[in-house]
């Protein structure tokens, strides 16, 4: 019996320290920012001045240039004139353009800072009974092993 009460106290006493304290787990929230940056510029691009001019005899004339052609038509005191653009004439401007991906990655700590706040909050009655409980069986625990090796020594 006496083995029993020895045994059933240190079990007691072990698992008073295996459930006496314990870390909270905290999940981790990881927050992935995805942005896209894009970078466009428009310029401006000034043309190549042309200009030409023709003095014929005749009652036709015909002008032209990497852009447009011009012809001019004298008929019965009638001047024609007409100006087209050539179908392939295109003015090409280089456009820089490029995209920026930016992907950031933020994990915070998986444990927060201790803040200690001091709260006074009176005790209920379970909880100064389970303390009074604690301390009586801390106290017979002690009485215990101090009358246990007292006995061994005499």
């Amino acid at each position: 019996m006496k083995q029993l009460i020895v045994i059933f106290t240190l079990i007691l006493v072990v698992s008073a320290f295996c459930i006496g304290c314990r870390t909270k787990y905290i999940p981790v929230e990881i927050k992935i920012t995805d942005s896209t940056v894009v970078h466009d510029t428009t310029f401006n691009e000034r043309l190549i001045p042309y200009r030409d001019s023709v003095s014929i005899k005749d009652t036709f004339s015909f002008l032209t240039n990497p852009y447009a052609y011009s012809w001019a038509v004298w008929d019965n005191g009638i001047l024609h004139h007409s100006l087209g653009i050539w179908p392939g004439a295109v003015l090409v401007v280089r456009v820089p353009y490029y995209t920026e991906r930016i992907k950031r990655i933020e994990v915070p700590v998986p444990y927060p800072e201790e803040k200690i706040i001091q709260v006074e909050k009176e005790l209920n009655w379970w909880q100064r009974l389970r303390i009074w409980i604690g301390n009586i069986v801390l106290l017979g625990i002690g009485i215990y092993g101090v009358t246990w090796l007292i006995k061994r020594k005499i």
